[in-house]
């Protein structure tokens, strides 16, 4: 795209349509500015979120925007205000990166063609958006962590909600714990393994994409669903039969990206292999149910008809028929027990081969049955057959323990013994610590993450004792 003037771009509009495009302009109202050599692409945010596509072609503008105004209007106010953009601030849009949709959808009788354009111009564009992550990795190995400028860093950041927008999410991740660290080191000293290894998955992300997008390398399932956030149908699913379930944890997980994961970790019995049953909800849906919680599975259940994702363990698994379990809860429970870890050398070493795929999840959900539960300066281990001790994630104060010390039990009495049909975020809120939810509690077994890299820790979320499984983490978490 040419650069323009301003006096260029009123000359294509009435005076009334270039006024409220000053106003969107002046509101910060525009959204992912991306460019190619031949057109200019944003999303605006009016009454939704609208997506403009301007082509230069022929010496002439063409814009698109999927506002309803544009329909009667070569340039609607949102183009007029890409355009203003464009002629003010060009260093804002981001070279050979796109947002959202190339343009709105074509008539009926031109879609495929037009679909088929879109797509390999978003591939040569993706492809684009890799090559420039590949060269700020380049530059960040030569300059080292101490040499980036303010301006430098800034284009790095300005990287990530374009990466995003790509569904290149896991590169979009590494990016920003890279820049998290540059920024640390700026007040903080930074640990130089931990920029290393930040800097290397980079550099492994960008690459293995970049294959996939130049060379047309296929990425394995798992990683389709890790990398780029890969939307599965039915037919896609592994049809399974017949599953024994307990839930042995439940969560609902905040994102920065505006989503709301509520999760139910379920054990197979027969296998003991661990499944996720996950709803994906947007944080600011206009319907009621779209904003509800899923409920827990707290009653153990039969899943006649199911279908596993693909990707890392543990896999989703969506259920489609299910009859509740006649068999004794506490014999269940027992079922469940004997596949909970009882040694921490085999779960370590089986943790750290997963960390040696750079693709990965970060953490890995278990459940471990912990001989006891000590504590030794200032920190909660969990004490396995063995003797091994492994470090315990628990934000623990001299307050806590004084207070776990001297209180009575009437407080965990109250968890012991809450039917578990009455679970939910609000009604567990007794103020208890969850140093107290921990250790005062005789737990069978604790189901949590174990993650870490220069130091494994386990971290619960929730315990499994004879009635079935009780939260010790409550309330909505925000992660990243």
């Amino acid at each position: 795209m040419q650069p323009m003037s301003l006096d260029e771009v009123r000359a294509l509009c009435d005076h009334a349509t270039y006024r409220n495009a000053e106003q969107i302009v002046a509101g910060n109202q525009l959204l992912h500015l991306a460019r190619s050599e031949t057109v200019l692409y944003a999303q605006v945010q009016g009454t939704k979120p609208y997506t403009v596509r301007i082509e230069a072609s022929g010496g002439t503008l063409n814009a698109k925007c999927t506002c309803p105004a544009a329909r009667f209007s070569k340039f609607c106010k949102h183009a007029i205000a890409v355009l203003i953009a464009w002629a003010q601030s060009p260093e804002r849009f981001v070279y050979g990166e796109q947002t959202q949709a190339e343009s709105p959808a074509a008539q009926p009788a031109r879609r495929g063609k037009r679909a088929a354009k879109a797509t390999v111009e978003r591939t040569d564009l993706q492809s684009q958006s890799i090559d420039r992550t590949l060269k700020a990795v380049q530059e960040l190995a030569e300059r080292g962590l101490t040499g980036t400028q303010p301006a430098f860093l800034e284009q790095l950041k300005a990287l990530a909600p374009n990466l995003e927008a790509l569904k290149a999410r896991r590169l979009k991740q590494a990016l920003e714990r890279l820049v998290q660290l540059i920024e640390q080191a700026h007040t903080n000293p930074v640990n130089e393994e931990q920029y290393t290894r930040a800097l290397l998955r980079l550099w492994l992300t960008a690459r293995a994409l970049e294959e996939h997008f130049r060379e047309r390398r296929p990425l394995p399932d798992e990683q389709l669903e890790e990398m780029l956030g890969r939307t599965w149908r039915d037919k896609d699913l592994q049809p399974r039969y017949n599953l024994r379930l307990l839930e042995l944890g439940y969560e609902n997980i905040q994102l920065p990206s505006g989503f709301r994961l509520d999760i139910s970790h379920l054990m197979e019995l027969d296998t003991g292999e661990l499944l996720r049953e996950i709803k994906i909800a947007p944080l600011h849906a206009p319907s009621r149910e779209a904003q509800a919680f899923k409920p827990r599975r707290s009653e153990p259940l039969l899943a006649t008809r199911a279908g596993i994702y693909p990707g890392y363990p543990p896999k989703r698994v969506k259920l489609y028929e299910t009859l509740p379990l006649s068999e004794p809860r506490a014999e269940l429970i027992a079922q469940a027990l004997r596949h909970a870890y009882t040694e921490w050398q085999p779960l370590i070493s089986h943790y750290l081969q997963r960390l040696l795929d750079p693709f990965a999840p970060r953490e890995l959900p278990c459940l471990v049955r912990p001989q006891q539960i000590v504590w030794q300066e200032g920190q909660a281990w969990l004490a396995d057959v063995q003797g091994t001790l492994l470090p315990l994630q628990v934000e623990t104060t001299p307050t806590a323990l004084a207070r776990l010390n001297k209180e009575p039990a009437s407080e965990m009495e109250a968890l012991r013994w809450l039917p578990l049909d009455t679970l939910g975020i609000e009604r567990l809120n007794f103020g208890v610590p969850r140093e107290l939810a921990l250790l005062r509690r005789s737990w069978l077994a604790l189901f949590g993450y174990l993650e870490g890299e220069d130091e494994v820790r386990f971290r619960p979320i929730s315990g499994l004792h004879e009635q079935g499984a009780l939260p010790i983490v409550w309330g909505v978490q925000v992660r990243s």
